[in-house]
């Protein structure tokens, strides 16, 4: 459910779930993770560019997954903080295309990448404290770092609604495009890293995201915690009940 096709130094990773609105389930998060980590070692591939089928970038966490780690005794680390993970460790430029729906994680994990191409009605959306949870991805971070704390408090307490053009003027999208002609920029804009210099390009990311990086890494942890035992909270369960029977 994960498309892979590689053209030049351009890696091209497409979430394609369309029934489901590409949601995304453990085995989706360990093949984007894996595949992110390889072309992170691969010299021939300068630029990963993300997508989604469908006019549809990701409804965020599959529900039947979360449920289950949910109700685990005994859960597996989650396959999405990997995914994650693989981003922050990323010195390769990632570069996103957003059309129609990027919810929760499917907005946390932009956070972590490199330029974000939005088609003007995209929608940006999080739901954690609804859901009786926490925010994840590091994003009690990254989102003020690049959004600022007050715009940050509109998504990640009130869940706040953003198009894609207001994505692109509070700074969580790059760019606001014609809807359907995201996936087309952002290929454009790889194509442009891929005439660049490799390592200088790496060399540069890492600098770039120097600064924060500690802060970063300490954020995932926090929340990692605090997720996990609300993800068990009498209001989650109650919520994710609600979800099911919709």
């Amino acid at each position: 459910m994960i498309d892979i096709q590689q053209s030049g130094a351009v890696l091209q990773l497409t979430i394609n779930r369309p029934e489901k609105k590409n949601a995304l389930t453990r085995d989706m998060y360990q093949c984007l993770a894996a595949e992110v980590a390889r072309a992170n070692g691969d010299q021939s591939i300068h630029a990963i560019v993300l997508s989604g089928v469908g006019g549809v970038f990701t409804a965020g966490n599959d529900l039947d997954d979360f449920r289950a780690r949910a109700t685990d005794a005994n859960p597996k680390p989650s396959a999405g903080l990997a995914f994650i993970e693989a981003l922050m460790n990323c010195d390769t430029p990632v570069i996103v295309a957003v059309e129609g729906l990027a919810i929760g994680i499917g907005t946390t994990l932009l956070l972590h990448c490199d330029s974000v191409i939005a088609g003007r009605s995209a929608t940006f959306k999080t739901a954690f404290v609804d859901l009786g949870l926490v925010p994840e991805a590091a994003s009690t971070v990254t989102m003020p770092l690049h959004l600022g704390s007050r715009r940050a408090a509109d998504l990640l307490l009130f869940g706040e609604v953003l198009s894609g053009e207001q994505a692109r003027d509070c700074g969580l999208a790059s760019k606001a495009v014609a809807d359907g002609d995201a996936l087309t920029e952002a290929l454009a804009q790889a194509e442009r890293l891929a005439g660049k210099p490799r390592e200088a390009l790496r060399a540069s990311k890492r600098l770039i995201r120097a600064p924060w990086r500690a802060q970063v890494e300490q954020a995932l942890e926090r929340e990692r915690e605090v997720f996990s035992a609300r993800l068990r909270s009498e209001d989650c369960q109650s919520a994710l009940d609600r979800l099911a029977r919709r």
